[in-house]
């Protein structure tokens, strides 16, 4: 299953064709992520078809993927709700993203190509001015995918795809905070030079240290399940 991080081209600014059931799933899965859709809310078919300008079918196919993500709870003869935020399955998310993204992180310092360390240190120049949460969510994602997906390692790419999917949700009350807006950006800051003076155990250290200060800043933040 493809992320709908895994084509940047997709999320910032390119025109690849999509299916009318991507175009649903990426609005709906979008909603979710930032919150417009919070847990426990109900997701009514044909009101979403109707908002989306769409029919009730592709409609159907993307809450299908959503569930098979676990972002939403479908049970026969019953409603379809927008899953509830468990911190049982973000404490096991993290204990293997805390041995993956440090993996990954070394890796790409010793792996990405010259257009692929051009991308990160663009990215990491340039991190939103606002304290808008939500522009930091999605800009944090994409830096971290282009540091990953330098790791040259597909599959390694398609497991953190997930763990970082399932991760978005709780990330993003985190960064209601102005001051761990301003932490995640030195963090990001001291790990792309490592990645790109190609010190990957360096890389790796601090990568592991972001990914867990994420970890607990999550667990001591008050998020509405």
């Amino acid at each position: 299953m493809t992320s709908p991080y895994s084509d940047l081209n997709v999320m910032y600014g390119g025109r690849p064709a999509m299916t009318k059931a991507d175009i649903a799933y990426r609005q709906i899965r979008k909603e979710i992520v930032e919150g417009t859709l919070p847990p426990g809310e109900t997701l009514d078919q044909e009101a979403l078809a109707v908002r989306l300008g769409l029919s009730t079918t592709p409609v159907r196919e993307a809450l299908s993927r959503l569930e098979s993500e676990e972002l939403v709870i479908s049970r026969p003869h019953r409603k379809t709700v927008v899953a509830p935020l468990s911190f049982s399955l973000l404490e096991e998310t993290y204990a293997v993203r805390l041995a993956l993204d440090p993996l990954a992180a070394a890796f790409a310092a010793s792996r990405a190509t010259d257009e692929e360390r051009a991308r990160i240190k663009e990215l990491s120049e340039n991190e939103p001015d606002s304290n808008d949460p939500i522009a930091h969510l999605h800009h944090n994602r994409r830096l971290h995918r282009e540091i990953y997906a330098a790791c040259g390692n597909k599959v390694l790419i398609q497991i953190l795809d997930v763990l970082w999917d399932r991760s978005d949700r709780y990330r993003l009350a985190t960064l209601k905070d102005d001051s761990t807006i301003r932490v995640a950006k030195d963090e990001h800051a001291t790990i792309v030079d490592a990645v790109l003076e190609g010190d990957g155990r360096r890389a790796a250290e601090l990568m592991s240290e972001h990914v867990a200060d994420s970890l607990q800043r999550i667990r001591e933040t008050e998020i509405d399940s």
